[in-house]
């Protein structure tokens, strides 16, 4: 029988404090932790849902989560040693920055007083997740609907006009949906009566501001601790100003060489497309996915088995999201082992246009990006970093596999590169235009003009400031992430370049955080 060490009590402990907290925050917020929509929760369902139950953001309930996470940090902290293996120190620090970010988005931020849109999210994915278990599930969800939406109401006393109105436009989207959902007459009336209450009080009743924008120190600790970019504001201004620098130095020069005297977006648009295949773009993606797909298993970046066992579907974005989803995203549900995922497009007809990146974006996607990421992280032998990630990890993993794609040989050529370089620079601006706004170092109409500027239509525009203010700090996770993933494949893999065996090494660690994950690599991990 194995001794009984310190450290052994102390792994023992420290897996026992973990199913408690994550066990406590499934049963407060079932929704918000069975998705991966809302960055700042861990993930994890539970094992028989109580689908009456949505989550509870009243100011009882998380003044109680509150001293709940002062308890749980305060174990955790004890728990850590210098004695303590490395892997269970890593799973105590993810732990401690999940608790420590969670606490003060939820009691700081102001999302739960201010943004419509987050309880219209967690109606739209919570509905959704009833659905696909079947009629009871929805039946019971849709029963309490009318609470969570009144819950929502009387929560919403700060009322900014550009969530407003965001919240007002994605209602009346939601209500479309909802009605096409079975439901007896009376629970129609019931539900339908509290989304007018709702409807009303974000129209007529609840006190509507201006100011939308959080303290500029606020957002700095954000961007620093919150997103882990782990750097003071003008550190992350100057590392947006030369990655755009350097890729509209690199679209300019390969427009030149292409079609002298035309603009780089002009040559972008004027790239040849491939044609439309029979059932729509659809199946585009679906076939783009197969060849990503093939392409890393010959690198021995995935196995035929899990390729076989957690396949990707491409689906519309619903109706209802699509005020505050990107052009395109990615899900995958929670679960030990994985199952699938989901790779969301704005359509999927054979009336949708087709991007000159599909390809690339589809890398982002599915193999080797967001897909890839979110199956090794959900078949991780660790159970705690199965149900934690971190935005500049998920998206700069994805943003930097589109790149490892070249180095493995999938992608090659000016178009392939100079596609590449686009999607770095708009990466790169999307961040600055989302540090800018909440620095107030532009306003949002300037924000507007500027991307209109650079080829962007007025309302595609306008619609991207509005998702970047919703989430103050995500759009750096793209560019930020990209950078340390690409610092630390250059310093490691420079002498004996490896694409494959550093994918390898990455994702077989979770989403631990830059610091760790450097440890990792200088030992051979």
């Amino acid at each position: 029988m194995p001794t009984d060490t310190p450290q052994n009590v102390a792994g023992r402990d420290l897996a026992d404090l973990a199913d408690q907290i994550l066990g406590t925050l499934t049963a407060r917020f079932p929704v918000c932790m069975a998705s991966d929509e809302f960055h700042f929760f861990p993930q994890a369902r539970a094992d028989g849902p109580d689908w009456s139950r949505w989550d509870d953001f009243s100011p009882n309930a998380l003044a109680d989560i509150t001293t709940r996470f002062y308890q749980w940090r305060r174990q955790l902290e004890k728990l850590v040693s210098a004695a303590m293996p490395p892997d269970d120190i890593m799973d105590a620090d993810m732990l401690l920055r999940v608790l420590r970010t969670l606490g003060e988005q939820l009691l700081q931020a102001g999302v739960v007083q201010t943004q419509p849109t987050f309880y219209l999210t967690i109606v739209g994915i919570g509905l959704a997740e009833a659905i696909e278990y079947g009629r009871p599930a929805l039946t019971a969800r849709l029963q309490s609907l009318p609470g969570f939406l009144d819950q929502a109401r009387c929560n919403l006393v700060r009322l900014p006009r550009r969530f407003r109105d965001l919240g007002i436009d994605m209602l009346a989207r939601q209500q479309r949906w909802i009605a096409a959902l079975p439901m007896t007459p009376d629970r129609r009336t019931s539900v339908n009566n509290a989304y007018r209450r709702l409807n009303r009080h974000l129209g007529q009743t609840a006190s509507v501001g201006e100011d939308f924008l959080p303290p500029v120190d606020w957002y700095a600790h954000v961007a620093a601790d919150h997103m882990g970019c782990g750097c003071q504001p003008d550190d992350i201004a100057g590392e947006l100003g030369a990655e755009i620098t350097e890729t509209r130095s690199i679209l300019e020069t390969s427009a030149a060489a292409m079609a002298p005297g035309h603009t780089w977006q002009t040559v972008v648009a004027n790239l040849k497309r491939p044609p439309m295949p029979a059932g729509g773009i659809g199946n585009l993606y679906h076939d783009t996915i197969a060849e990503l797909a093939r392409h890393c298993r010959k690198q021995e970046m995935v196995s035929g088995r899990l390729l076989q066992q957690c396949p990707v579907t491409v689906q519309a974005i619903p109706d209802y999201m699509r005020p505050v989803r990107s052009n395109a995203a990615y899900s995958m549900p929670p679960g030990h082992p994985p199952h699938g995922g989901i790779f969301y497009v704005v359509e999927t007809g054979a009336k949708a246009s087709i991007p000159a990146d599909h390809r690339l974006l589809t890398a982002h996607e599915t193999f080797p990006g967001h897909h890839l990421l979110d199956t090794c992280r959900w078949g991780h032998p660790r159970p705690v970093r199965r149900h934690i990630e971190f935005p500049i990890f998920y998206e700069g993993w994805a943003s930097f596999a589109e790149e490892l794609m070249f180095d493995t040989g999938f992608f090659d050529g000016p178009i392939d590169r100079m596609l590449m370089a686009k999607r770095r620079f708009w990466r790169a601006m999307r961040g600055r235009i989302d540090f800018d706004i909440h620095m107030r170092r532009r306003t949002p109409d300037q924000a507007v003009a500027d991307l209109i500027a650079e080829g962007v239509a007025a309302n595609q525009a306008q619609s991207m400031i509005d998702r970047y203010c919703l989430k103050p700090g995500y759009q750096l996770a793209y560019t930020m992430g990209r950078i340390r993933f690409r610092r630390l494949y250059d310093r490691f893999g420079s002498r004996q370049p490896d694409p494959a065996g550093f994918a390898g090494r990455v994702l077989s660690q979770g989403e631990i955080g830059f610091d760790h994950l450097q440890q990792v690599l200088e030992k051979g991990g």
